[in-house]
């Protein structure tokens, strides 16, 4: 007879499995309509799409974070996987691009509500499996989803069309929510507390703002989302001069994905377990050192190895957010947060797009990208020195040992705060 953890990572692997191919689903269907709307629609078609992944989620954080948070999470999560099936199934049936566009705002608002509800399972399903090793699997699943995602579904739309592909994503969310509601146990459902974010979206997005310390790590975060983003436009001209061919401008991204691979799984370390503030600053600083190096040295070796190194810092960052929410915001509202937290990224991921398109902001793509490396590093500086000015008003009135305010500044890093801070990270 199995024992008991076991069988309990075994589920977990089930859910990270089962989340893994929500991801890829997802990612499919979007890069499917990118291609059909840059197709048949032209520019202002994938400007449209864009929109439809940015502004619906926007408007409903507010909804996002109390139906997470208040909600049955098994039964929310199966519904957000049920709601693909019949958004997906439309689309498929319709057969109109323009309609399939405004049925990708409800898709969009499932995405947030299914990464929200993957997100504050994490912990109760985990099992003795440590939340950080837990956490760098599912960030480990994002990354080789975003890989897969984009090819996969560029051969399907070459070989099938749009709508076989998705009708294919509605039978495949059918058996993922089926999967969902088997893997999750009923016991797998805190709701508590009283709802945070009851009057709308100004006192529920100031719950990422309640601890000092993910305050100031949201500087980096925000800046690092940008700055990839404002890369990730100017290095589509950048990078394919310098390599002078696609494939190797696709070697050039699968070295910064394998590095993402890599980083997220060394994520769940002890050492980097026990801090909280480290990944995301380490990772942020490598993310930037290797921007700025991919901007100053066009040569294609050096940034195959800065994109490795650039990655394997995105992997970091990724889990080491991940981390700094479980530690500092009550579990009771880990849905509203990580739903308010997914709203900044895709904004800064808007705003990252508009800075890198070169000839709106910045002519030169190559300084864009120099740009966008020194942006990311500054915003790390800023954080730690922020830090480190919060350590020092950590002081009791003189005479206070410099022991203890060693021991504040560690309790800092690691999350353990005494009375009525945030939990500590397991």
């Amino acid at each position: 007879m199995p024992t008991a953890k076991p069988r309990a990572r075994r589920i977990y692997l089930v859910f990270v499995l089962v989340a893994f191919v929500s991801m890829v689903g997802d990612g499919m269907a979007l890069f499917a309509l990118t291609l059909a709307s840059a197709d048949l629609l032209g520019s202002w078609g994938v400007t449209t799409l864009f929109l439809t992944g940015l502004i619906p989620p926007i408007l409903a954080a507010p909804m996002v974070g109390r139906l997470v948070d208040g909600a049955n999470l098994r039964r929310t999560w199966v519904a957000s996987l049920l709601a693909h099936v019949l958004l997906f199934a439309l689309m498929a049936i319709a057969d109109d691009l323009l309609l399939s566009l405004v049925l990708m705002c409800g898709a969009s608002i499932c995405a947030v509500i299914n990464a929200s509800a993957i997100f504050k399972l994490i912990p109760s399903i985990k099992g003795s499996l440590p939340l950080t090793r837990a956490s760098s699997l599912i960030v480990s699943a994002g990354s080789l989803a975003g890989i897969l995602a984009p090819p996969i579904a560029a051969i399907a739309y070459t070989a099938w069309s749009l709508q076989p592909l998705l009708a294919l994503n509605a039978l495949g969310f059918t058996a993922l929510a089926i999967g969902a509601g088997l893997v999750v146990p009923r016991s797998s459902v805190p709701t508590e507390a009283e709802q945070p974010n009851d009057g709308g979206a100004r006192p529920g997005a100031r719950i990422l703002f309640t601890d000092q310390l993910l305050a100031l790590l949201l500087v980096p975060i925000a800046a690092v989302v940008l700055f990839t983003s404002a890369e990730g436009v100017a290095g589509v001209f950048y990078l394919r001069s310098v390599a002078g061919n696609d494939t190797i401008y696709a070697l050039m991204l699968g070295a910064w994905s394998v590095g993402a691979l890599i980083g997220a799984l060394a994520c769940g370390n002890r050492f980097l377990a026990a801090r909280v503030r480290a990944p995301v600053l380490l990772g942020g600083a490598l993310i930037g050192a290797a921007i700025l190096a991919e901007g100053l040295w066009p040569k294609t070796l050096v940034i195959l190895a800065v994109f490795l190194l650039g990655g394997f810092g995105n992997g970091l960052h990724n889990v080491g957010v991940r981390n700094a929410v479980y530690a500092r915001i009550p579990e009771a509202h880990h849905g509203a947060a990580w739903a308010y937290l997914t709203v900044l990224i895709k904004v800064m991921v808007g705003l990252g797009f508009l800075l890198g398109t070169p000839g709106l902001v910045v002519d030169s793509d190559r300084l864009i990208i120099i740009i966008a490396g020194i942006g990311s590093l500054a915003a790390v500086l800023i954080a730690t020195v922020g830090m480190r000015g919060a350590a020092r008003h950590h002081r009791a009135p003189a005479g206070t040992s410099r022991a203890v305010v060693q021991s504040l500044s560690q309790q800092e890093d690691t999350g353990r705060a005494e009375g009525n801070g945030p939990p500590v990270l397991n």
